[in-house]
């Protein structure tokens, strides 16, 4: 039996017995990056299209019959352009917990489109793609090559993170765990979302919840209307918000990777150099950011946080915040990044191409309508 045969959620103990017998020198980490590659590689090949949350639904309806019949030919029009491999639909953490709301009857069928349309691609988890954006900075402002091993893609299965840590594993040789590990690559690379779905017994509503404590939202719009009392304009807000994001969020990972990396190399400059290679990226990300020259480097951090000040500074918006508007941020800010084109709703849509021009930053097609995804998908060139 091939190892193709074992992939999956069904593997299990054959595949460690396929790796403890048929196995290769390549440990764990080896093993995976190879699975990136290959994914990177056939990304290459096709368009990606980001779909956000209501999309999912929309094609949901259709379906299974109840939908418009704009969503029935967006579905019939988007299985035509995978199947072609002129595109491929991808998913992201964020989408997976909203989806994850529905009822189970909803949801198997929801994981089924997910799982033809995406064939498993996603985007990394939240925290593996901000290491490799601020890896992806670093290599450009100091040029030392953090960035390998790191990938914004992933699969279904390794969506939490790509951590190959083995607590469990502790007393093993490492022959063993390497093994171990690479059957449990296998396993979690191969897996749908409907495996995953199942795992949870899908009860998904009750057991994957993500949304943030309504408390959060009150204190963000106590701090909203003293913001707005100070009569700061946009760009102060923008700068404002990003500097404290970037010393909450980026210094951090900045620093580790730094100090890895340093150490790594005997620490030849001295300790000191490491200091200042964290004080020299930190800066020119905050810089860049304000001089509106950061392009499409840091753009999880940055994207959000260019939301975040339209929100902050809209004096007519009456409408608190919610996790969905999270949620939509977080969407845009890995779609644009990642994609050559977001599916969105029409007031995102708005922000992002006329008040940021952020499609343009990116290169990402940006789209507020079924209608004019079709348009967009079914036209020359689309």
């Amino acid at each position: 039996m091939s190892l193709v045969d074992l992939n999956g959620i069904g593997g299990g103990q054959r595949l460690v017995f396929w790796h403890r017998n048929n196995g290769t020198d390549m440990d764990a980490d080896q093993y995976r990056n190879h699975y990136r590659r290959v994914l990177v590689n056939g990304l290459s090949q096709s368009r990606i299209i980001y779909l956000d949350t209501n999309y999912w639904v929309w094609l949901r309806d259709a379906e299974r019959g109840t939908g418009t019949a704009e969503a029935v030919r967006l579905l019939k029009t988007l299985r035509g352009l995978v199947r072609s491999r002129e595109f491929i639909c991808v998913g992201q953490f964020y989408s997976f917990v909203e989806l994850a709301k529905q009822e189970e009857t909803s949801l198997r069928v929801t994981a089924r489109l997910v799982d033809e349309l995406t064939e498993g691609v996603a985007i990394a988890a939240p925290d593996d793609l901000m290491a490799h954006d601020c890896a992806e900075f670093i290599d450009a402002k100091l040029g030392l090559q953090i960035r390998s091993g790191l990938c914004p893609w992933t699969k279904v299965g390794q969506i939490h993170k790509h951590d190959m840590s083995t607590p469990m594993l502790s007393q093993a040789t490492e022959t063993s765990k390497n093994v171990v590990l690479k059957a449990a690559v296998d396993t979690l690379w191969n897996a749908s979302l409907q495996d995953v779905m199942e795992s949870f017994a899908w009860d998904t509503k009750t057991r994957l919840n993500a949304d943030i404590d309504s408390a959060v939202f009150v204190q963000i719009e106590k701090r909203k209307r003293a913001q707005l009392a100070r009569g700061l304009s946009r760009e102060q807000v923008r700068v404002n918000e990003f500097y404290g994001v970037v010393h909450d969020r980026v210094r951090p990972v900045v620093e580790a990777q730094l100090v890895k990396w340093h150490a790594q190399h005997g620490f030849s400059a001295g300790f000191e150099a490491a200091v200042r290679d964290v004080k020299t990226v930190v800066d020119a990300a905050v810089a860049e950011f304000n001089a509106h020259t950061l392009g499409r480097f840091l753009p999880t951090v940055a994207l959000q946080t260019e939301l975040y000040t339209l929100y902050e500074t809209a004096q007519n918006r009456s409408k608190p915040l919610t996790s969905n508007d999270n949620a939509d941020w977080n969407h845009a800010a890995n779609a644009l990044a990642h994609c050559n084109m977001f599916l969105t709703e029409r007031h995102l849509a708005h922000q992002l191409r006329q008040e940021l021009k952020a499609d343009e930053q990116y290169g990402c097609v940006v789209v507020g309508s079924i209608a004019e995804a079709l348009c967009t998908l079914t036209s020359p060139g689309g």
